[in-house]
């Protein structure tokens, strides 16, 4: 691993063309792409689906999905680092014969 890359460097790393892409992105398509994603949430997540007939809920339980999701790559992504670490150790330490 390296220790100067963070996960959240790519979380940053996507705001930025999150928002670059924002500045391109004519009002029609923004409308088209909020409809898309949430029926793509609904069909994924039934909390979501839930929602559909209460619009404000639905864009809360969409929104607070679509965070949980940047919150769950951290997490998994340290996981995976600290089990990667882990092997290191396992393999430096008895050598590659495991």
């Amino acid at each position: 691993m390296n220790d100067d890359f963070r996960p959240s460097d790519m979380i940053d790393y996507a705001q930025d063309v999150a928002d670059q892409m924002i500045t391109e992105m004519p009002e029609e398509e923004a409308v088209l792409m909020v409809r898309d994603f949430i029926s793509v949430l609904a069909s994924w997540q039934p909390a979501v689906a839930e929602h559909r007939d209460d619009p404000t809920m639905l864009a809360i339980t969409a929104l607070s999905t679509t965070r949980l999701f940047e919150l769950a790559f951290l997490k998994a992504y340290s996981f995976s680092a600290k089990q990667l670490e882990a092997r290191e150790a396992i393999e430096k330490a008895f050598g590659e014969s495991l």
